[in-house]
């Protein structure tokens, strides 16, 4: 089967239990602690995904890793993922949750990428126009490239504009060439 439809199979259990548990702000929580777990500490993910160390071996470790700041079902959730061999499934897992839990909020995903930090202000404008503009809560996450020289790119949902000063170049560029026949 392939990996994307197992993980999409396995988040959609794990929302739709922590729904119908009244825990869902406790369940994203702990999938952000594993998460980040999983992606910031390279041990962590290394083994996780050994097919050498056996499930109950995992199962024993994550249990003492996590019991205590995670609750059951997450924890339960995570030995399920174990006991079915899906470790290497886990990061996908964790994304299909997050984006799930964004549609069930009425989160719109922004990532806006500029030449250089944007300050409070600018955030908070930018994402006071996306809520109104798309009638919904906004999240911004802001990536600094430098390459842009200035100006911005913009990423809502599938959409993208892009108003950096790099592209505005590019494109008087082309349009010279174009004009000059070479």
């Amino acid at each position: 089967m392939n990996q994307s439809k197992i993980s999409v199979r396995y988040a959609k259990a794990f929302f739709e239990i922590a729904v119908e548990k009244n825990m869902l702000d406790t369940a994203i929580a702990d999938m952000q602690l594993l998460d980040n777990a999983n992606s910031s500490i390279p041990e962590f993910r290394e083994f996780m995904q050994n097919p050498l160390v056996v499930p109950s071996d995992k199962k024993k470790i994550v249990s003492e890793l996590f019991s205590r700041r995670m609750a059951k079902a997450s924890v339960d959730f995570l030995n399920l993922i174990i006991e079915n061999k899906r470790e290497n499934c886990l990061h996908t897992i964790l994304l299909n949750i997050a984006e799930m839990y964004k549609k069930h909020e009425g989160i719109t995903s922004v990532k806006v990428s500029t030449a250089s930090a944007m300050n409070d202000a600018q955030k908070q404008q930018l994402t006071s126009i996306v809520e109104k503009q798309y009638n919904t809560k906004a999240f911004v996450s802001e990536t600094i490239d430098s390459s842009l020289l200035g100006g911005f790119v913009l990423q809502i949902d599938d959409k993208l504009f892009d108003a950096s000063l790099k592209t505005k170049l590019m494109n008087i560029k082309k349009e010279l060439l174009t004009k000059s026949g070479i």
